[in-house]
């Protein structure tokens, strides 16, 4: 069957004539009158009554129309990929993302990419959180960046789109042999924030907000025994593996440690913080193809691993979390 024959009659249902139906198909009015007598044809049932001037569509018209309509949608988006796709034989990607992110979320993203688009040269920045966002902000070399961050504190940045990706959380981490397990956690996955108190807290960094907006959600002044800051997450896992003191991360960071029984992970009552993993770009700047089509991608990667966890709404909120 023709595309032709399904345009002809979805024109012909939403004009409600034949005459114009022909003309926005550049078409003459047998040559469509033919077309409507394929489908009907095709169907094995009549689509159209004429009443005088007036075209109406039967019961079957009414049934068929939106399966025409989305036939056309169908092959206009196939068309569509196409051309996309021979706009990415070559191109960039620059992206700059905050630790978790760019250490644990994008990654496998940007490797089915890869295999997809080899052609396209791909560069991956990590940076704090602030860092990407201005890099992002002022159009410099990122065309997209990616945070995680708290959105009850927001960022008032009107030349930026912040997208909700997945929901993220807090978790405190410890050693399994870590003295407040042995004596007072064990069996628990949940803990007050008050009970950190006297512990040597371990930090990527001193600039980190992740305390400071934990402290402020759960109204508790934590008073640690030290603040020890590691310069990166992963020598914060391990410092924390070697019961150096305890941590406050994002439950990505962790995963795999915690099922492999390297760590142990507690939520922290009475603390809700709305937390996602954020897209970040320009607004009213139209992105390149190469963004659009890993944008797309990484949607279909998340909600493929982290059903419960993606987002699927659009949003637009902000902080200058660094984790």
């Amino acid at each position: 069957m023709r595309i032709e024959n399904f345009e002809a009659f979805v024109k012909i249902a939403h004009l409600r004539s034949f005459t114009q139906a022909a003309e926005e198909c550049f078409c003459t009015q047998a040559t469509i009158s033919q077309r409507i007598k394929n489908l009907e044809n095709y169907y094995k049932t009549q689509l159209l009554d004429r009443v005088g001037r007036d075209v109406k569509l039967t019961v079957a018209g009414q049934r068929v129309l939106p399966h025409c309509e989305a036939v056309i949608k169908a092959i206009r988006d196939s068309k569509n990929e196409l051309v996309i796709l021979n706009k990415l034989s070559t191109g960039e990607l620059n992206v700059c993302s905050s630790n978790t992110p760019g250490t644990y979320i994008l990654p496998q993203a940007l490797s089915d990419f890869h295999l997809l688009y080899p052609s396209v040269n791909i560069e991956s920045q990590i940076k704090y959180a602030k860092d990407v966002i201005s890099e992002v902000s002022y159009g410099r070399e990122c065309e997209l960046g990616f945070v995680s961050q708290p959105a009850e504190t927001g960022l008032d940045d009107k030349k930026l789109h912040f997208e909700p990706l997945l929901r993220d959380r807090l978790t405190v981490i410890v050693s399994p042999q870590h003295p407040m397990v042995l004596t007072k956690w064990e069996g628990k996955t949940s803990i007050p924030l008050s009970e950190l108190h006297g512990l040597s807290l371990l930090t990527s960094n001193r600039k980190s907000t992740t305390v400071k907006n934990v402290e402020r959600t759960s109204g508790t002044k934590v008073n640690f025994k030290q603040v020890v800051a590691l310069g990166s997450m992963e020598a914060v896992k391990k410092a924390v593996e070697l019961n150096t003191g305890v941590a406050i991360a994002s439950h990505f960071l962790i995963q795999d440690e915690v099922k492999k029984g390297r760590l142990l992970s507690f939520s922290i009552d009475d603390v809700f913080i709305n937390r996602y993993i954020m897209l970040v770009h320009r607004k009213n700047v139209s992105l390149s193809p190469v963004a659009r089509a890993f944008i797309k991608k990484l949607k279909e990667d998340l909600i493929a691993n982290y059903p419960k966890l993606y987002c699927g709404f659009s949003g637009q909120t902000g902080s200058n979390s660094n984790i």
